[in-house]
């Protein structure tokens, strides 16, 4: 340290600013290379990744107008009054699923979370039809993973009643 000071002394006034500009435009860019380039690339990846984001969603906004519930289907469901528990069981049951259904249990007063093992996917999709055109239950969330055989699937499923959350 003392080195240094002592050149920096040995420097001439002129030498002296020379040298603290070339310093200064040294720190200004480090920083340009090392913080702003990788930030402003962070906010580019970002913008591609909303934009691509959108558009998958625009896709499905379109598919969902075409190929979602008519406004007078969902006016003419006539749900029962059982509770959702009762209701599962019941049409799990009649549907051929009860032997995948492994986990059960109420999520609120007008949801219900369910485990499916290795069930049958087709099925279990035309059972989630069935419930949200017949009962106005529909699927809030849905985690499905490959089951032990092909077209079978083990399936986390939030399912709610019409009007809940």
């Amino acid at each position: 340290m003392n080195q240094l000071l002592s050149w920096w002394d040995g420097l001439a006034p002129r030498e002296r600013l020379m040298v603290g500009a070339a310093g200064v435009m040294a720190v200004i860019a480090l920083l340009v290379i090392g913080v702003l380039r990788p930030l402003a690339a962070a906010r580019d990846a970002a913008a591609k990744e909303f934009a691509d984001k959108q558009a998958v969603l625009g896709d499905l906004e379109r598919v969902a107008v075409r190929f979602g519930p008519r406004a007078g289907a969902a006016a003419s469901v006539q749900p029962s009054g059982e509770s959702l528990v009762v209701l599962v069981d019941r049409t799990t049951r009649s549907g051929g699923l009860v032997a995948y259904l492994k986990r059960n249990e109420p999520d609120g007063q007008s949801g219900i979370r369910l485990r499916f093992e290795n069930a049958p996917f087709d099925d279990l999709v035309a059972w989630l039809g069935e419930l949200q055109a017949n009962q106005g239950v529909g699927v809030v969330s849905a985690n499905a993973d490959p089951g032990d055989a092909p077209g079978r699937v083990t399936a986390n499923l939030q399912l709610s009643r019409a009007g809940g959350p």
